[in-house]
């Protein structure tokens, strides 16, 4: 499910495509197999995928000359090609953004599993299963989190 910033840039990227709310939600509908951003089926992929979408129609119709590019330095679609290049299929904002503390949530998981009495042969086994000989962060993303630990 969506943030709700995430909800307000989707619908900000709609109005600089110049996209009527039928093909707006048309486009959902394609990509999201959903109707609504706020429907709890629609992921951070969906709206990456959406928001390549739409920066391609809004391209097109700039270079159509039926849309005008903002100058904006808020604009959804300051630089051709940045939703596009930005998210990958293999790699989406929310994988960048659990690298960055993915370091930290491991240590402060094994933090709480030492404080239950586990001890570190313990923690690397856990790793060893999951990692399956993988040494990358993104292997890390199949430990569970704190469902783990008891509050």
């Amino acid at each position: 499910m969506l943030s709700r910033p995430q909800q307000i840039l989707l619908k900000r990227a709609q109005r600089e495509a110049g996209m009527s709310d039928e093909d707006y939600r048309d486009a959902l509908q394609m990509i999201a197999d959903c109707r609504s951003s706020t429907s709890p089926a629609f992921t951070d992929r969906h709206l990456d995928k959406l928001l390549g979408y739409f920066e391609a129609i809004h391209w097109r119709g700039a270079d159509a000359g039926t849309l005008q590019p903002s100058g904006s330095a808020v604009a959804v679609f300051r630089q051709r090609g940045y939703w596009a290049a930005k998210n990958t299929r293999l790699e989406t904002s929310r994988d960048r953004f659990t690298d960055l503390n993915l370091g930290q949530a491991v240590a402060d998981l094994e933090g709480k599993l030492a404080a239950l009495g586990c001890g570190a042969g313990y923690c690397a086994t856990i790793r060893k299963n999951v990692c399956k000989g993988r040494d990358d962060a993104r292997a890390l993303h199949l430990i569970p989190g704190p469902r783990w630990i008891a509050p």
